[in-house]
């Protein structure tokens, strides 16, 4: 399938409906998943996509069916700053032939695990590699532009507003936990070896991606999974050919939260069936284009289904454990360290 070739006259056209009507570039992304047995949870989002997420066999539980949601945290914010980087050089009439992005970010599991009371990441770093003849001081504009509107770097930079709410189901037609991998004993495992050396569980989560298109559609690997990002057709030099950046940065945060769930269920001895998670996000994109101050998501709202036959009171425990630590939920909650710097390709 061809792609739509991103123009200038497009991005303006986007920007003149924009300064028409305040509503007119407000969206509300999202992502629905679930987890059954494992940690392996098939998120799907708008445009018909869907994307496979897991945990390493390092893990407890992981089969490594897919990257793992921190990992594809990391991808969201790599092909958006490529998208962000490719839409302002298409205005700034820079002949930019490819933008590639490696991400990496630190972060202790040991937090997740209770062992420190920080549990998101601590930093996120970028590198843009940028294939253009255009001089360094258009490209460090360039770059000031990009730093400014980029919706998900604003996300980090700032402490965005997050609300979980749970319900509670009981299937009849239940699984056979018995066969579930996750299992206690196994993360116990892993809490001891972080009692044991300090250093254990301290990570370093990454992607790699490059738009080389003459629209938006982009490549990231993530743990040496692959998976074609793209804007809707709707955006200008959007093809639909992939799910957009900020969608996927939904079910990272929905899958995070449904692994979180399976592990500590299996410390705490609640019995789960499934957990599935809807996410929803509200942006408005004005400020992608410059039209508002506020550039990142608004809001992010996680509502969780859980089918298990434990008492409220359990679920609820369960619920706040959660709640403090998941990675994504401090990191979504506070204030991360973001930087970015480019290079020639």
């Amino acid at each position: 399938m061809p792609t739509n070739p991103i123009t200038s006259e497009g991005i303006m056209a986007v920007i003149a409906a924009g300064k028409e009507d305040e509503k007119a570039l407000a969206f509300v992304y999202g992502s629905e998943s679930k987890i059954e047995l494992g940690c392996y949870s098939v998120a799907k989002l708008s445009g018909g996509h869907t994307v496979s997420i897991d945990e390493p066999e390092t893990m407890p539980g992981g089969k490594n069916l897919g990257p793992n949601p921190l990992e594809v945290m990391c991808g969201s914010f790599g092909t958006c700053q490529e998208i962000t980087y490719k839409m302002y050089a298409t205005v700034m009439g820079i002949d930019l032939k490819s933008v590639a992005c490696t991400v990496e970010g630190d972060i202790d599991l040991a937090g997740f695990v209770g062992l420190k009371d920080k549990t998101g990441f601590t930093s996120i770093s970028a590198t843009i590699a940028l294939d253009t003849d255009a001089p360094d001081e258009q490209l460090e504009q360039l770059k000031t532009a990009v730093d400014a509107h980029c919706p998900l770097a604003a996300t980090f930079s700032e402490s965005c507003p997050l609300e979980t709410t749970i319900t509670q189901v009981t299937n009849p037609a239940k699984p056979d936990l018995s066969e579930d991998p996750v299992k206690a004993a196994d993360i116990l495992g892993v809490i001891g070896a972080g009692k044991e050396d300090e250093n254990a569980l301290k990570m370093k989560y990454g992607s790699s991606s490059k738009l080389a298109d003459s629209g938006l559609m982009t490549k990231v690997d993530m743990g040496g999974h692959s998976l074609t990002v793209d804007e809707p057709e709707t955006m200008p030099g959007g093809s639909n050919q992939g799910p957009n950046p900020l969608d996927l940065f939904c079910a990272s945060f929905g899958s995070c939260q449904e692994i979180s769930y399976k592990y500590y269920a299996a410390v705490m001895d609640v019995p789960v069936n499934s957990v599935s998670c809807k996410v929803t996000a509200p942006c408005d994109l004005r400020g992608l284009v410059g039209l508002s101050d506020k550039v990142g998501l608004a809001s992010i709202k996680g509502e969780i289904t859980i089918d298990s036959p434990a008492g409220e009171e359990a679920i609820a425990q369960l619920k706040g454990a959660v709640d403090a630590k998941c990675p994504m939920v401090d990191t979504i909650k506070s204030p991360v360290a973001v930087t970015t710097k480019w290079v020639r390709a």
